[in-house]
């Protein structure tokens, strides 16, 4: 594996895996004089995947679909829409029936694996310097490089905020 700063190397990749794959040739990084610029996050080398945030029910309530949309957005597998509490516009995310079933049981994640993956310094470099640097992160256990907001820190805070 190596590193560069070229945004159009070839050899990049650009995440959002659905087969499994190995890690990147290349990954892209930021320059040593932005790293110099300092971190605004701690230097930190290992992630973990637990998948999904998933909203609480403290946070608003589930809603069942019609018939007639659990026809119509059958593709996607959508069954419920949670509604966001103290929203004037009706914000809301649509969920599957396995995100319903771990709304209901109070599981704040959902799909990840929940194993850890190690990272080199460049990279930690970069997630330090500039914490929204990446859309994807690659997962050793599950092969592939899913996004960012999929990952935790060992502090619990979601990588890449």
């Amino acid at each position: 594996m190596s590193y560069t700063t070229d945004p159009s190397n070839p050899g990049l990749t650009r995440g959002g895996d659905t087969e499994k794959t190995s890690q990147a040739k290349v990954y892209l990084v930021l320059s040593d004089e932005e790293i110099k610029k300092g971190f605004v996050r701690p230097l930190r080398y290992k992630y973990v995947h637990v998948g999904k945030a998933l909203p609480s029910l403290h946070e608003g309530e589930l809603e069942d679909l019609s018939a007639e949309d659990i026809e119509h957005y059958k593709e996607q597998g959508w069954v419920a829409l949670f509604k966001y509490k103290n929203t004037s516009n009706g914000l809301g995310k649509m969920c599957t029936q396995i995100e319903v079933d771990h709304i209901k049981q109070a599981k704040a994640n959902i799909g990840g694996c929940n194993s850890a993956t190690t990272m080199g310094e460049k990279l930690a470099e970069t997630y330090a310097t500039q914490p929204g640097f990446y859309g994807y992160t690659y997962c050793v256990s599950c092969s592939k490089h899913l996004p960012v907001e999929e990952f935790i820190w060992n502090d619990g805070s979601r990588v890449g905020s």
